[in-house]
């Protein structure tokens, strides 16, 4: 009986620690946006807007923002069947600056053709200092393929905050082909 107990008491645990693992994933709280050839992840109090409808597709976008409930942090995903211009996020030299850019050329380790990839990484402030954009702009020329995601925060902090959870945005990124 003594053992039918702890066997009882074990198996009451066990499932206690996976209804509470699934409750937090259940709370966690993520969200999927299929745009015309993409899909990411995204926290569910974030906000949504389509923005450039694609250019290859009757039906959905190249690229959308998400927006955190407070406003503070917006998230950026462009990413078309083929390559394209994320016009969305243009500098506007009227009210922005750039003030920083670096691009590197490497191999595109998904392919096998000898292919490379241009990533520039480049910021844009406002000069009024009320917000910082950074971009990740990944490009391959010879596949005629691109995708470009960024973040925009008010200052470091909130940048810090939301860190992990945009890298979480990021890595959800799945892109589609025809």
């Amino acid at each position: 009986m003594q053992r039918i107990s702890r066997m009882c008491l074990c198996l009451f645990t066990l499932l206690f620690a996976a209804t509470s693992c699934a409750m937090a994933d259940s709370e966690e709280g993520w969200k999927s946006f299929k745009g015309a050839w993409f899909s990411v992840e995204y926290p569910s109090g974030f906000q949504v807007r389509p923005s450039l409808k694609s250019r290859t597709s009757v039906k959905g976008v190249d690229s959308a923002f998400f927006t955190s409930p407070d406003g503070a942090v917006e998230f950026y995903v462009f990413s078309p069947q083929w390559n394209g211009e994320p016009s969305d996020i243009a500098l506007k030299p009227e009210t922005e600056e750039l003030v920083s850019e670096k691009v590197e050329n490497k191999p595109d380790e998904r392919q096998k053709m000898g292919a490379k990839l241009s990533v520039r990484w480049f910021t844009i402030a406002a000069r009024d200092k009320s917000y910082t954009r950074s971009y990740v702009d990944t490009e391959n020329k010879q596949l005629n393929t691109r995708y470009v995601m960024g973040i925009k925060y008010p200052d470091q902090k909130v940048y810090k905050d939301f860190r992990d959870i945009y890298l979480k945005f990021v890595n959800s990124l799945r892109q589609f082909g025809d």
